[in-house]
């Protein structure tokens, strides 16, 4: 009988460990204005570049706006990153 209650408290405890780990990894989003699009096409080929890398969990960009919305895991990578990311596509991401 200890033995299966030490096995679920152990249990139990790995379970909480786990859940304040992913509770640390937060998510930010960063709104980055670009220059060079010209069309529609333009902002989807950087959106698809933008969601296919590693931390990014959404990204959204918009022509008339001229810009990025990314939704990104901090642990993971930097906003740094993402304007190396945008400037790879042949735009430039512009400072502010």
């Amino acid at each position: 009988m200890k033995k299966k209650r030490l096995v679920g408290l152990l249990f139990l405890a790995a379970i909480m460990t786990f859940s304040i780990a992913s509770v640390a990894a937060a998510s930010s989003t960063v709104t980055i204005k670009i220059k060079g699009m010209h069309c529609k096409d333009c902002a989807a080929s950087i959106q698809k570049k933008l969601k296919a890398t590693a931390g990014v969990e959404d990204a959204r960009v918009r022509f008339p706006k001229k810009e990025a919305w990314v939704k990104f895991d901090d642990q993971k990578i930097t906003v740094a990153k993402l304007r190396e990311v945008i400037n790879s596509t042949g735009f430039r991401a512009v400072d502010e």
